[in-house]
């Protein structure tokens, strides 16, 4: 179907002529993991979740039980705490986490070879690219190996990171999933960038004049149009052009600013790349449920719903591939540092901690770990305070026993 005869149609619609427009050019089906960050839907997700995790401290602890409770507390010394600062002689810290998070996002997975010492710890850590790797299962023992470059690696040789899996081994790209709507919203993009990259000028029709029999051959109407689009296309647009005898332009089609930019299509794309990521719409540019009272909140369902997931597979999967199983016996564990981002303002925080101390609830020295301060060395840092009342028996809102002043 020719361009302008689809516009002649009466039941053409926009949504019709993008979608015709993306298959033509090759666009639906064409996203993939490595090319997904044309889309400034996608981009927006992977740079928030890579970036927030990247920033966030990531620690080996040591936890025990400490009078009846669970303590931890930070190896920062421990062989695998310096593999964390320093994975690789090519990455920081920063760029190793803010790339693997990358990954995850777009592949539903990440995989680095384990680099081990001449003693056997765990030195490095070498990422390699998710789609250049092939994961396979072994038919009959069921065990788990990985197939790169012509070598065959063993599980135990993998640091291996994924999401959630149909087959229950691989991991599923959300990228791959969703490949045919975030080409729609790439489409919309295009689409509107040519619009305007052509002056923003309105289709223009051409109509026979009354009497006039058309061209004579298929071949002059071609070349008509050849020269018309020539005179006009690229910066030539708004030059004069003299009509050939029997040509008249007839009415320009109308092309609103929504049909051209397709702004309405673009939003809708945008919240449903975003819901299947499992991102809020806010987060993306959408802010029409934005407030500032609610700005706070936001960023802790982010970090909740967002962050969470996959810092726990990050958190589990390391703890399998780094850990030996003396070492998780003895309650070694690995963890990110959430609880700032969650936890409510330093005054706030304090308040709370306050009553709960008062209460009994906890002691000075859980409330100094809650706040990532070392533990006091004095035997009152373990204690729990009691209260007047619940030191004398009185119950709430009844006169205390043992004060001789007289009630009300």
């Amino acid at each position: 179907m020719k361009f302008l005869d689809l516009f002649r149609r009466k039941d053409a619609s926009f949504e019709t002529i993008l979608r015709i427009l993306a298959a033509q050019s090759g666009s639906l089906g064409a996203v993939t993991p490595e090319n997904c960050m044309r889309s400034p839907t996608v981009r927006a997700i992977v740079t928030a979740i890579s970036r927030r995790i990247a920033s966030t401290p990531v620690h080996v602890y040591q936890t025990s039980m400490r009078k009846g409770r669970e303590v931890k507390e930070k190896l920062p010394n421990h062989p695998i705490a310096n593999l964390l600062r320093q994975p690789n002689e090519w990455q920081s810290r920063y760029d190793y986490w803010q790339d693997a998070a990358s990954a995850y996002v777009r592949h539903g997975k990440y995989i680095a070879k384990i680099g081990r010492g001449a003693t056997g710890p765990i030195r490095r850590l070498y990422p390699v690219k998710p789609s250049a790797v092939e994961v396979k299962q072994d038919r009959e023992t069921l065990a788990v190996s990985f197939s790169y470059n012509g070598e065959e690696w063993p599980f135990d040789k993998v640091h291996f990171v994924r999401g959630p899996s149909r087959d229950f081994v691989t991991g599923d790209s959300p990228v791959s999933d969703l490949s045919t709507t975030i080409a729609l919203e790439l489409a919309a993009e295009e689409y509107g960038a040519t619009f305007f990259q052509n002056g923003a000028v309105p289709l223009l029709m051409f109509q026979y004049k009354q009497g006039f029999k058309g061209f004579k051959t298929p071949e002059d109407e071609k070349k008509f149009i050849d020269l018309f689009q020539t005179a006009f296309g690229g910066n030539k647009r708004h030059s004069a052009f003299l009509l050939p005898p029997g040509i008249e332009t007839g009415a320009p089609v109308p092309v609103e600013n929504e049909k051209a930019q397709f702004l309405q299509t673009r939003q809708t794309q945008r919240n449903i790349i975003a819901g299947a990521f499992g991102v809020p719409p806010y987060h993306v540019g959408d802010l029409t449920s934005g407030k500032y009272n609610n700005v706070e909140q936001q960023s802790e369902d982010f970090t909740l719903n967002v962050i969470m997931p996959p810092v726990q597979a990050f958190e589990s999967a390391m703890e399998r591939d780094f850990f030996t199983p003396a070492d998780r016996n003895a309650g070694l564990k690995i963890r990110f540092n959430l609880d700032a981002e969650l936890r409510a303002s330093f005054f706030e925080r304090q308040q709370g901690q306050q009553i709960q101390l008062h209460n009994g609830v906890i002691t000075p020295n859980l409330w100094r770990e809650r706040e990532g301060l070392p533990p006091r060395t004095d035997p009152a840092g373990d204690e729990y305070q009691q209260s007047v009342q619940t030191q004398s028996g009185a119950k709430p809102n009844e006169p205390d026993p043992t004060n001789n002043a007289p009630a009300d």
